[in-house]
């Protein structure tokens, strides 16, 4: 038997570290082998691969982490255990230089958890980035911008980045805000500048104004090389001389009078925080005892308690001076026991010398890790409990639903809940259809349809015409043709409308220059490009879902849950099922505008959807996409167009007429709803076809009249 070279490698590798040695990088008994043996195809094997990680202050690359290059075929390296569980990455020397996946896509971390024994773990790297061929798309919301690219730092003699979030309201009012100032801002607001993960900061505060009328600008500070020493105040003979005095007296004394004359801002204590993960929780400890009449509020996640034991005797010779300041820390139980019992030791430290216990919180996670998803998910904890005060509003856990009895329907029972409660968007009108004789003896398939108030009643809508959803789909269920399903409807607000429904991470795949100029004319015309797909499925997904779910006697299963819209409502079905392949197994896409804006000459969007399209449309084997297009009006400017999609959808495994595939011509219908509800029985087969019509030869006569 002939074996490949990685095998071969990984078979010697092992019987090698069987039998290792105890040295001065390993116990001997908790130890980890990682061997990088599957490289991209363009790998330079002269440059050297570091390991970077949350045991060693995420460096971006230490000589002594450098791994050991093998005859130009791999590398490996042995860490001994130094906490339970890390979190780690690869990187060529710098975080410009840090993996990516085989898409060029940022990666979330690494983890591993030591085991009683050593152990090999065999690594593949996707790709490398090299600071500009990283296509992770970003996820940072409108309303963060640059406030410095270079801001100067005169207690350390060097410059660094500052991004500022502003609430929702900011412009439309003259209110001043409380300020959060925040560590690592590489990792606070953006998947593509992260380097260990996204907080979302931003979408989760974005959400809480929307919820609890909770706002606070926050200020996100880069971190540098120099991490480890610029978040601590005290001394480690393993990380050099520390510079966290320093940099916290920046903040104080230089960052926060720029904030504050640039933005209406609360410049008191008990309006200031501080908040960071790991080593930034320690800093953040460190500011909020050091300067309470600076930070009166601290989130401290995960603190890296174990950096020196002199932190403990600072903490309580100056607790007295902040007894008024308010406290948050966070801990997960897999993050290892000394950072749990580190935690501990100083919550008894708080509790012995009388810290007022209604200024400070401690939680312990027991599935909780050293990781932003971690921090993520207790983020909008921490801000409430921290900011309490400046909650204006408790959302109503109760949502009620009341039939519409003034609705003209041809049959079946119309449900409403009005101004659905949502973190993720503007409150909305839902609107549930239930066919005749609906009963909870039996479970039901669920379409979402998009601009729910177009649907089912012409005398309440602003044109006079509608869908016909209810007299279409009782036709269809009467006659056997298609399985029985209900229809969820939420409304469109039509000021946002566009926004809602524009698949934002489309947006991405335009050059630079054209998303500036795009952005320009926008603001020339006062047009708002605050994109807000994302969050629309959001609300469907994490939101709208699970109260149909639990409300309505339905198959929740992705197999029997589907998604249709026309128009921009096309668009946004065809990202639903993109970004949420998990949850829908079909989607009809009805006169999709594919010109994503006014038609326009030399139009880049349709080419910037196809290529999101290209990269995202999930597989023929398990979903199923319809389309169509009319003529006229609107609608005369998508035929050209159809040849890209079935282009997309071939090189996927699709066949155009096929039961998981069909884009259909409608000559002479124009864009309108009477248009829409004259072949709305063809969606509604494709999508719910009984499975006595599967066969595909029968399908083909069915739709294709072959």
């Amino acid at each position: 038997m002939k074996l490949k070279p990685t095998l071969l490698i990984i078979i010697l590798l092992f019987f090698s570290c069987k039998g290792q040695k105890k040295d001065d990088n390993t116990d001997g008994k908790k130890s980890v082998t990682f061997v990088v043996t599957n490289l991209p195809a363009n790998h330079d094997f002269s440059k050297d691969i570091y390991i970077s990680g949350d045991f060693e202050g995420w460096s971006g690359g230490r000589p002594k982490l450098k791994l050991e290059k093998k005859d130009s075929t791999y590398y490996k390296i042995t860490l001994p255990n130094h906490r339970e569980t890390i979190n780690f990455k690869f990187t060529l020397g710098s975080w410009e230089t840090v993996e990516l996946d085989a898409q060029q896509q940022n990666i979330e971390n690494r983890t591993y958890t030591f085991k009683e024994h050593p152990e090999m773990i065999q690594v593949s790297i996707g790709a490398w980035s090299d600071g500009s061929n990283n296509k992770t798309v970003s996820t940072k919301q409108p309303n963060v911008t640059t406030f410095a690219e270079a801001f100067e730092m005169p207690q350390l003699n060097t410059t660094r980045k500052i991004m500022v979030y502003l609430p929702p309201n900011y412009e439309n009012s003259k209110e001043s805000y409380p300020v959060v100032y925040m560590h690592d801002g590489q990792n606070v607001f953006d998947k593509a500048t992260s380097y260990s993960g996204e907080w979302e900061v931003d979408e989760t505060l974005n959400k809480l104004h929307n919820s609890h009328g909770l706002d606070v600008i926050v200020v996100a500070i880069d971190n540098s090389e120099e991490r480890m020493q610029e978040y601590t105040a005290w001394e480690n003979d393993r990380y050099g001389t520390p510079k966290g005095k320093e940099y916290v007296e920046f903040i104080a004394k230089t960052l926060k009078p720029a904030i504050d004359a640039t933005y209406r801002t609360k410049k008191d204590a008990q309006n200031t925080a501080i908040m960071g993960s790991s080593m930034g929780g320690l800093i953040s400890h460190y500011a909020a005892f050091a300067h309470p009449d600076v930070f009166g509020k601290a989130g401290i996640f995960s603190p890296s308690f174990w950096f020196s034991e002199e932190l403990f005797s600072f903490t309580k010779n100056h607790l007295a001076k902040a007894k008024n300041s308010k406290l948050y820390y966070l801990m997960g139980e897999k993050e290892g026991d000394d950072m749990v019992e580190n935690l501990d030791k100083m919550i008894k430290l708080l509790e012995k010398n009388n810290f007022p216990n209604e200024n400070y919180a401690a939680v312990l996670s027991p599935e909780g890790v050293h990781s932003e998803v971690f921090w993520r998910s207790e983020l909008k904890d921490a801000l409430l409990f921290l900011f309490s005060e400046d909650v204006k509003k408790q959302p109503s856990e109760k949502i009620e639903t009341t039939e519409v009895t003034t609705a003209k329907l041809y049959a079946g029972k119309l449900m409403r809940v009005v101004d659905f409660p949502s973190n993720y968007i503007v409150p909305r009108n839902l609107d549930v259809w239930l066919p005749e004789n609906y009963s909870s003896d039996k479970k039901y398939n669920v379409l979402y349809m998009h601009d729910g108030q177009m649907l089912y009643d012409a005398s309440t809508t602003w044109n006079k015409q509608e869908w016909k959803v209810d007299e279409v789909a009782t036709k269809l269920m009467r006659e056997g043709t298609v399985r029985d399903f209900i229809v969820v409807s939420p409304w469109n607000i039509s000021e946002i409308r566009w926004q809602d429904y524009y698949p934002q991470k489309a947006f991405d795949y335009l050059d630079a220059a054209v998303q500036k100029k795009f952005r320009e004319e926008a603001e020339k015309n006062n047009f708002s490009l605050q994109f807000n797909a994302d969050n629309y499925l959001k609300f469907l997904v994490e939101e709208v879902k699970p109260y149909i779910d639990a409300t309505y006697s339905v198959k929740t299963e992705r197999e029997h849950t589907f998604v249709a819209g026309s128009s921009m409502g096309g668009l946004i079905s065809m990202y639903a099922m993109c970004e949420y392949p998990e949850v829908f197994s079909a989607a009809a896409c009805i006169s999709t505008h594919w010109v994503g804006a006014r038609p326009m000459e030399n139009n880049p969007l349709p080419d910037a959807f196809f290529a999101y399209m290209d990269a995202n449309v999930p597989s023929p084997n398990t979903h199923r996409f319809y389309f169509d297009y009319g003529t006229e009006t609107l609608d005369q400017h998508y035929p050209q167009y159809a040849p890209k999609v079935d282009v997309i959808f071939k090189k996927k495994g699709y066949r155009d007429g096929s039961i998981n595939f069909l884009n259909k011509k409608f000559e002479g219908a124009d864009h309108s709803e009477n248009s829409w509800q004259k072949r709305l029985h063809i969606p509604f087969m494709f999508l719910f076809l009984d499975p006595k019509w599967a066969l595909e030869t029968d399908y083909q006569k069915l739709f294709l009249n072959k």
